[in-house]
């Protein structure tokens, strides 16, 4: 399979109102495959422990995009595929991908469960409102932690000189360009010129405007795209992909299929997270990142998401060889102790499920700069510790972590938090002695807890 017969079908599939293909191809499939499969959630368990249910769960996914397809919304086609065309994205997904340059080259690979190398770590700003201001210092900050492997999201430009930004406007591309030479200085600054940065710059097709093998993002920098959900792509993926596939960037395609949607509760759900994750393969895309939303909390780490992501991450591992990471958004924001309590309870249900890890960052942040470069430290921490656990050696420690934050997963309810600014000594990049503390107090529950921390 490959993109301009993608794209050809973009244009020459069924023609389908979305709503049809929401409700007639979606839903009604997903009911019908999880009572054919017997995929069902007991209500209780956060972190699967039943190897056959993933496979049926597998099954079921593979199962939904044959029979519903891909939808582009722009277009109102149907993106239809052959079982033997998914057979054979399958068999040529890559098992490990290459970003970055010089010594700050790394790999990225396929995990199996309960796979004991440590997880490739994505982390950064994770396209926060992230003021001109601080956009070097906060993404200097983050790429001067050493354990992260990929510098993510540099953030998000909304205004510059005191303008706000028009999409698609000259404005916007000035700022993809800036966006560019500042991640790339960032990176520079902190003694990681070559660090791969994954951008995405949230300026539609003006993102184009901030690759330059100089200045900018490099062919070896992997480019984020998302999927609409559920099961849709619009032209300005589209766009990108044939772009950054031209370009030769590793391709990386985030999908965030929703808990109390048109997949129902996380078992129906994570049907159709399995369907996206080969739908991104059959697109060529090298990286697939799953965002397990809920539509209510509008967060990734209630107990209807922890499940999700550990069965859906579990399907994926044990039936193919594509490459999968896992984003963690929460209610609780930095500065915060339920923060780190979020991120860990996900990261201990993903990570021995097979996934890579991306972010952190709060579900709704306030206002500019609203992460620390020193809670991804500890992310990348208890991502490699989990690694050394067994599913049932986590599952208990994500309940103890669940139980400490479940009455408070509203935006209303959780911490507030602060900004980077308030977390850091601007000029130094380093903590401040309060956000340390924080992070030093965490650390030692989590010890407590049984996460194998050093």
């Amino acid at each position: 399979m490959n993109l301009k017969e993608i794209l050809k079908r973009a244009e020459t599939g069924p023609l389908l109102d979305a709503n049809d293909f929401l409700m007639k191809r979606v839903a009604a499939n997903v009911m019908k495959l999880q009572k054919k499969y017997d995929v069902r959630w007991d209500g209780n368990t956060l972190l699967n422990l039943d190897d056959d249910m993933a496979d049926r769960c597998w099954a079921a996914g593979k199962e939904l995009l044959l029979t519903t397809g891909l939808y582009c919304a722009n277009s109102r086609r149907v993106i239809e595929f052959a079982p033997e065309e998914v057979e054979h994205a399958l068999r040529f997904a890559p098992r490990k991908v290459s970003m970055g340059q010089g010594k700050d080259a790394v790999k990225i690979r396929h995990r199996g469960v309960e796979d004991r190398r440590p997880p490739f770590i994505f982390s950064g700003p994770f396209n926060a409102d992230t003021h001109e201001s601080m956009f070097v210092k906060l993404n200097e900050a983050f790429a001067q932690e050493r354990i992260i492997d990929c510098l993510f999201l540099p953030g998000y430009l909304k205004e510059l000189d005191g303008q706000m930004i028009r999409p698609n406007s000259g404005l916007s591309s000035r700022a993809a360009v800036l966006y560019g030479q500042w991640s790339r200085e960032a990176v520079r600054r902190a003694g990681r010129p070559g660090m791969p940065i994954c951008g995405h710059s949230v300026m539609a097709l003006n993102e184009i405007a901030c690759t330059n093998e100089e200045w900018g993002l490099r062919q070896s920098d992997p480019r984020a795209m998302v999927f609409l959900s559920e099961l849709q792509v619009d032209d300005v993926t589209l766009t990108r992909l044939t772009y950054y596939a031209a370009y030769g960037c590793p391709l990386y395609v985030a999908f965030t299929p929703l808990v109390g949607g048109y997949g129902g509760g996380p078992d129906g759900t994570a049907i159709v997270a399995v369907a996206s994750f080969i739908a991104g393969a059959m697109l060529g895309v090298e990286i697939c990142h799953l965002g397990p939303q809920h539509i209510k909390y509008k967060q990734q780490t209630n107990n209807h998401s922890l499940f999700l992501a550990s069965l859906a991450n579990q399907a994926v591992a044990r039936n193919s060889h594509i490459i999968a990471t896992t984003s963690h958004t929460t209610a609780g924001r930095p500065g915060s102790d339920q923060y780190p309590y979020e991120f860990a309870a996900l990261e201990l249900a993903v990570v021995p499920s097979g996934s890579n890890v991306s972010g952190p960052r709060p579900a709704e942040p306030l206002g500019y700069n609203n992460v620390s470069p020193l809670m991804a430290r500890l992310f990348a921490e208890v991502a490699h510790a989990a690694a050394k656990l067994t599913r049932a050696q986590a599952a208990p420690i994500v309940e103890a972590l669940y139980a400490k934050y479940k009455d408070k997963i509203t935006f209303e309810e959780a911490p507030k938090g602060q900004p980077f600014e308030e977390l850091y000594d601007v000029d130094s990049l380093t903590p401040t002695p309060a956000h340390q503390a924080v992070y030093d107090e965490v650390k030692a529950e989590l010890i407590r807890l049984g996460v194998p921390l050093t």
